[in-house]
């Protein structure tokens, strides 16, 4: 037998030639509000509080899930104006915002394609938070027409192999005190305890 709704109401379900609608079935979502599935599984459906990861209910809980085998597609904005070249103002034509929780984008077989004008990413918090991590299992790769510039306070390059610079024009190095030094030199050398003092860390902290 199936699970009795947790509201104890009556179980809902209307079949039509090309889609059915049901309300009240148990599902791991939760219990099932409203749900519109085609005769192709595609479904729409409206959930209460009280599936996976749920609270159990009430106002905040609920969940909104869509499913299709194929492709989903969304075409909007065809109504905005056109900016003015070099005009970075915002003008939405679609806004997901989470107020609370996190934001997940995976695709388990296949590739993310971010593609604009330009491409802005601003991790903004403030404290333990503001971080940006990117990884790659093979190749991380920058490739610029123009310049690629870094401001920060400390910047921190290591090198588990080699480490290569190669540059066709002018190479401007400019610093108020340099320390440098080969591994034998760090851990065997006369100067191995002022290096100690004066090496950066090259440990990432999450």
């Amino acid at each position: 037998m199936p699970k009795a709704p947790n509201d104890n109401q009556n179980v809902e379900r209307d079949v039509h030639l090309r889609y059915s609608t049901a309300s009240g079935q148990s599902s791991i979502h939760g219990d099932t509000l409203y749900a519109l599935q085609t005769q192709e599984a595609q479904q729409f459906s409206f959930h209460s509080g009280t599936g996976q990861g749920g609270s159990g209910g009430g106002p905040g809980t609920g969940k909104a899930v869509l499913y299709t085998p194929g492709m989903s597609m969304e075409v909007l904005g065809d109504g905005l104006k056109v900016r003015d070249v070099g005009d970075n103002s915002q003008l939405p034509a679609k806004i997901i915002k989470a107020k609370k929780g996190d934001m997940v984008f995976e695709c388990e077989n296949g590739n993310i394609l971010l593609r604009a004008k330009n491409v802005f990413i601003d991790a903004d918090g403030g404290g333990q938070d503001g971080q940006f991590v990117a990884k790659a299992a093979r190749i991380a790769e920058i490739d610029s027409d123009g310049d690629i510039r870094f401001q920060c306070q400390k910047f921190t390059t290591h090198c588990t192999k080699d480490a290569t610079v190669i540059v066709k024009g002018q190479y401007e190095l400019k610093y108020g005190f340099m320390v440098a030094a080969a591994f034998a030199d760090n851990n065997f050398g006369a100067l191995t305890a002022n290096l100690k003092k004066t090496q950066l860390s090259t440990m990432r902290t999450l």
